[in-house]
């Protein structure tokens, strides 16, 4: 009996979860450290632009599972309610922001280094969502 209370009682919490907690968590959690600045040594501006354009489409598409999963329905007065942890989904949807334009500054700066150390920092948490 306790056994079959325990399996359906994972299936209900299973069930309330949100499609993008996995990413908000996994967001929150992610260990990144902005490196130096080293410009592209035998880099095509195309090359570099590939790399862009790769890290802006995950960041845009975790940004609007996100925004889908657990903003756009979002009542004014959830906000300020710790019990929907809508706040570590302001925070993960503000660290994706923070990727966007460290991914927009290292094209400006050909910096082919940290526009591949940002793919390998999303790969994961694209792979948990897709």
């Amino acid at each position: 009996m306790l056994k079959k209370f325990v399996l359906v009682f994972t299936f209900v919490i299973a069930g309330c979860a949100n499609p993008g907690d996995e990413a908000v968590e996994a967001l929150n959690t992610l260990e990144f450290h902005p490196g130096t600045m080293s410009p592209a040594i035998n880099s095509t501006p195309e090359e570099l632009q590939t790399l862009h354009t790769s890290n802006k489409e995950v960041i845009t598409r975790l940004t609007t599972e996100i925004k889908a999963a657990r903003v756009d329905n979002l009542r004014s007065v959830d906000v300020f309610d710790n019990r929907y942890g809508i706040d570590n989904v302001f925070q993960a949807l503000t660290r994706l922001e923070q990727f966007d334009e460290l991914n927009n500054t290292y094209l400006k700066d050909q910096n082919k280094d940290g526009l591949v150390q940002i793919g390998k920092a999303l790969k994961p948490i694209k792979e948990k969502t897709s």
